[in-house]
């Protein structure tokens, strides 16, 4: 693609509304430079003033101001029929992605990050300029390019290169995390090892204690070995966990930094270019925003499920009752418009940590929502199913669309899916969180089905009056 000339040829004229006099001063430099005419104004309140009494070509923004900041300067003037269609810069150090989603709230046509290079800025406002001409031009032709890290971008992705991208850099974690899990396995069985030699070792001196005084000082060297061993293989354990955590956070800025700008410059392209967008181009916009809005929730369910598997556990007595309603509730969004009959057991106290608890009944009932959706009346029942080894069986059970029974040992697995989804939404991971919550608890996950006739999904976890803690079964 041919680069765009930064180098304007009509000298448009464009309002600088900056409080900061260096700012100000160093934007009309680089502006008057290249040959466009410059006023300037301190807040937003000046500004709209300053527009009315001489219309510009371009506003340039900064966004935290006295009076009236840059979002309620650009929302007055796109509320304005005669001012809407003067393009809006806004200046933002984007320290919070609430800046972006905010910036399309109000209208604003483009930002520009500081700190800006200089060239990055002059040839962001020859495109608008450019952009608002051949808006204002009858003969207009088609074209769709964004600009991002300095750069232009002509938009041909589809929605495969994107996830094989973002899947790409997830598999990059997951070996990283493969890796870590090894380095602990070898440290439980060093561990696990040196504790059995010390037994050992302890023994054999208890008996020969008073023939043998120098294998003293050899248990004691052992002792020191040992803990010096662990104390350092614990350290770096430690670190170990700390640079994962710091990944996750990394990874997940990183990742959805990119879905931001593809959905919010998506957005802008469908609200500045609609009438000019065929219905086939409109439809492969919505595919677009539909590929990245699937690629968020993954995201967001894929980072969740590695930090339950790390998340420290703080167990107390659990009223289940309360956390069954309180999931009812905020499912009413889902169900307002269906025929659902619930019925709800009087629930046990149990013991574990409240808000695991609470996402294992959040996943498990808008599970049973989704896949009773061809039901009228669709009918979730939560209850107890009696006890097993000393702990409560609890279940939730719909008549929605069931499952093969052959199937039963993939629903708890990362990525398994028993239906198309095309037919019904989701990424796969909700009931593995399911799962690891449980078998975090020391209890476990089974599921019965039939297709066409509904599911039951069945977990265990201690009473407060179990006296002992009863190893569980293996998950089934």
């Amino acid at each position: 693609m041919k680069a765009q000339d930064n180098h304007p040829k009509d000298g448009a004229h464009i309002l600088i509304v900056e409080d900061s006099p260096t700012q100000a001063e160093q934007l009309k430099h680089i502006l008057e430079r290249r040959g466009y005419h410059l006023s300037m104004t301190r807040n937003g309140r000046e500004a709209l003033a300053a527009i009315r009494e001489r219309r510009p070509a371009l506003v340039i923004s900064d966004i935290v101001m006295p009076e009236m900041d840059g979002y309620q300067l650009c929302g007055r003037l796109k509320k304005d029929e005669d001012l809407r269609n003067i393009p809006v810069i806004l200046l933002t150090s984007l320290t919070d992605p609430v800046d972006v989603v905010r910036g399309l709230e109000c209208g604003a046509d483009n930002f520009i990050f500081k700190p800006y290079d200089e060239q990055d800025l002059l040839a962001r406002v020859a495109y608008m300029l450019a952009n608002r001409r051949l808006r204002d031009s009858e003969n207009s032709q088609m074209g769709v390019e964004i600009f991002f890290a300095g750069q232009k971008f002509f938009i041909t992705s589809d929605r495969l290169q994107i996830l094989n991208l973002l899947l790409s850099t997830y598999e990059a974690a997951v070996q990283r995390n493969r890796e870590l899990s090894a380095a602990r396995d070898e440290l439980r069985q060093l561990n696990e090892d040196l504790e059995a030699r010390v037994r050992e070792r302890t023994a054999a001196l208890e008996a020969e204690v008073l023939e043998r005084k120098g294998a003293e000082e050899e248990v004691r060297g052992l002792n020191a070995q040992l803990e010096q061993r662990v104390l350092e293989r614990t350290a770096r354990l430690e670190a170990a966990n700390k640079e994962l955590d710091a990944f996750s956070a990394s990874v997940s800025h990183d990742l959805r930094a990119p879905l931001r700008h593809v959905q919010g410059y998506v957005e802008l392209l469908a609200q500045e270019a609609q009438s000019q967008l065929s219905d086939k181009s409109q439809r492969y916009l919505k595919t677009i925003v539909d590929a990245s809005l699937e690629m968020g929730e993954l995201i967001d369910d894929l980072l969740s499920f590695s930090r339950m598997g790390r998340a420290e556990m703080h167990e107390s007595e659990v009223l289940l009752d309360g956390l069954v309603q309180e999931s009812v509730r905020k499912l009413e969004m889902a169900t307002h418009d269906r025929n659902i009959v619930w019925k709800i057991a009087p629930l046990p106290k149990v013991v574990g940590d409240p808000s695991m608890l609470k996402q294992v009944f959040a996943n498990l009932l808008s599970n049973a929502v989704k896949y009773t959706r061809p039901r009228d009346p669709a009918e979730i029942e939560i209850g107890r199913a009696g006890e097993e080894d000393g702990r409560l069986i609890l279940f939730v059970r719909d008549n929605g669309v069931g499952f093969d029974p052959q199937y039963a040992g993939k629903l708890f697995g990362v990525f398994q899916r028993l239906h198309r989804a095309d037919e019904f939404e989701g990424t796969g991971i909700g009931l593995a969180n399911v799962r690891r919550i449980i078998t975090r608890h020391g209890g476990r996950t089974w599921a019965e089905g039939k297709l066409g006739v509904g599911a039951a999904f069945y977990f265990t976890l201690r009473s407060p009056t179990a006296s002992v803690t009863i190893e569980p079964k293996e998950n089934s």
